[in-house]
């Protein structure tokens, strides 16, 4: 027997023992948010909510960066593309969410320049093989993601090229889950927060946050163990009423998190207000260029500031983003909003609840 099954044997062994102590303490009925959408694919992928007890919830949250961009910012997207002599960069995600009339896909397909890349450094070659264009790189992520953007700004400056600029519709984590706990109708006894992010953050970020709403919260990894060893951590804290800010993924988070990822973004970057797809303005939740940065600001550069949009009329995107509902409580859901008509984001990203709910559930 290789050492791969052996493995997998004893995994499958660890789950079920996890599984069993939860349904051995698990008296209450939780709703407990995954706030990172590659934990929602996880769950799904490894079918995690069917060896849960039916007392406990899983929600999916506001984690899936493209699902909480605002619909003012993908409609500005797609205004850079329509511009002449421009090139869009984008991750591959955000090239078919569509905006208010158009999507970057459709205006890929009607002509405009628009590239998939893989990260920014790409988008920063191509700005240097094609001087004689603007280059624009649609910037939306979380802590994971906006350092690599700030030293492709850095990389962008030491090379001098003005042809280069991004739209920052970065979001940072805390302040939403803040905003969740202050938002009616929100109900949550627990959050399994973000892996990644955590990675990037340290597990201080979030004790601002826990200190003042007292909700139980682990940080945790991706892989079903982790994901089990998260739930029974919540399940324990709730049923006995001890609320606690655990890091279960300290094999890869560190209180502080990463000292030099961080300062490469607070270098470029600032704090700023920011909205969000569905909760609405969150006070510092977003992350600008700062002033000595603003040269490479796209939405300064080209004059882009659209006005707020509603949100597609019947898309639940946005209250599922806060688990307000499920997927299958909106109304369009495998009706007109599918994977190959999507209508909200949630159902476009590799990250979205309504795209893992179609493809798993």
């Amino acid at each position: 027997m290789t050492m791969k099954y052996v493995e997998e044997y004893r995994d499958a062994g660890l789950a079920k023992g996890l599984a069993e102590k939860i349904h051995g303490i698990s008296k209450k009925k939780l709703r407990l948010m995954e706030v990172c959408g590659t934990h929602t694919m996880s769950i799904f992928r490894h079918g995690i909510r069917s060896v849960l007890p039916p007392g406990i919830t899983l929600l999916s949250g506001p984690g899936c960066p493209v699902c909480v961009t605002a619909q003012k910012d993908i409609d500005a997207f797609v205004e850079f593309a329509r511009l002449k002599n421009v090139i869009v960069t984008t991750f591959g995600d955000l090239i078919r969410v569509p905006g208010s009339g158009s999507s970057l896909g459709r205006e890929k397909a009607e002509g405009a320049d628009v590239r998939i890349v893989y990260s920014i450094f790409d988008a920063v070659t191509i700005a240097g093989e094609n001087r004689d264009k603007d280059v624009v790189f649609c910037g939306v992520g979380f802590e994971t993601t906006i350092p690599t953007i700030a030293a492709g700004i850095l990389m962008a400056r030491e090379a001098g090229l003005n042809n280069f600029s991004v739209y920052s519709a970065n979001k940072l984590t805390p302040p939403a889950l803040a905003a969740l706990m202050e938002t009616k109708g929100v109900d949550i006894d627990g959050f399994i927060l973000p892996g990644h992010v955590s990675v990037i953050t340290g597990t201080n970020a979030y004790r601002a946050t826990f200190e003042k709403y007292r909700i139980p919260s682990v940080i945790a990894g991706f892989e079903p163990l982790d994901i089990l060893k998260a739930v029974l951590l919540l399940v324990e804290q709730n049923e006995e009423g001890c609320p606690a800010l655990v890091n279960a993924y300290s094999r890869a988070v560190s209180d502080e998190g990463n000292p030099k990822a961080k300062a490469v973004m607070n270098q470029v970057f600032e704090v700023c207000h920011a909205v969000w797809r569905g909760i609405g303005e969150i006070p510092f939740s977003g992350m600008g260029l700062k002033k000595e940065f603003q040269a490479f600001d796209a939405a300064l550069k080209f004059g882009m500031d659209l006005p707020e949009v509603p949100e597609p009329r019947g898309c639940a995107c946005g209250q599922i983003l806060m688990g307000l509902k499920t997927p299958e409580q909106c109304s369009l859901y495998k009706k007109k909003c599918t994977p190959m008509t999507p209508v909200g984001p949630c159902m476009v990203s590799s990250e979205g609840a309504c795209a893992a709910f179609y493809k798993y559930a």
